[in-house]
């Protein structure tokens, strides 16, 4: 109990203090510019420092800022937050797995997805959007739509395990169906800021509205899993 205590309860707690900790440092640190906005911050008119609506997460991230300069302390602590991250959906959702075995296959689909998203946020962390765009973003997608399947097969389980309170099951749920939102929004209503900068903002904010309620959904489920081995004890 106290291994999977520490897995299911506690680490979720740390990684998310980790990553709002972690990513407010990055945010403080960027010398500046963003995908609309590239020039120096020596030229007049280049945005100085990270805009929470205009700039990515994934901007943290880069080797070096839109603006051109050097962005090596962002860098290390943006992909840092994502590598604890992950490594913490990676035990959370292994951990967790074990306790849905009378449901064996549906447990193992929805544990390897929830492992695989983890595993994805490694690899974010692992691409730079500046240096491998391409995988950089690859990994991004995957993330929502291994924690779409996931989470949904999650609350089925949740459903069907007696002594889990089903609050839990709703709130993923709520989860589930705004990741899909995400997914589709970004994926087919949004266009790429690349062609379209107009649109920039829009897809800034969902990101980072979608990014906060997984942490927070992750913090409900680690919580409700908690309380329920604290009934099997």
């Amino acid at each position: 109990m106290n291994n999977n205590n520490f897995w299911i309860v506690k680490m979720p707690r740390y990684a998310m203090i980790v990553f709002v900790l972690f990513n407010t440092i990055a945010m403080l640190a960027y010398p500046g510019g963003s995908v609309d906005n590239k020039l120096s911050l020596k030229e007049e008119g280049s945005q100085v420092g990270y805009s929470f609506f205009n700039n990515f997460f994934s901007d943290l991230g880069q080797t070096v800022s839109h603006s051109g300069d050097s962005n090596w302390v962002s860098f290390i602590f943006f992909n840092i937050s994502l590598c604890v991250i992950g490594l913490c959906f990676i035990m959370l959702f292994y951990k967790v797995g074990s306790i849905f075995n009378k449901y064996k296959t549906l447990s193992n689909i929805g544990t390897v997805c929830g492992i695989l998203s983890g595993f994805c946020y490694i690899g974010v962390a692992l691409t730079p959007s500046n240096v491998f765009l391409t995988w950089h973003i690859i990994f991004a997608e995957w993330i929502f739509r291994f924690l779409f399947i996931s989470s949904l097969i999650c609350s089925i389980l949740i459903f069907k395990t007696k002594d889990f309170d089903n609050k839990y099951a709703f709130s993923f749920i709520v989860f589930s169906i705004m990741v899909l939102a995400y997914i589709f929004i970004s994926q087919f209503y949004l266009r790429d800021v690349r062609i379209y900068p107009e649109d920039l903002s829009a897809h800034v904010i969902s990101q980072k509205m979608i990014a906060f309620w997984i942490l927070i959904s992750i913090y409900i489920y680690s919580k409700g899993v908690g309380q329920y081995l604290l009934k099997k004890i």
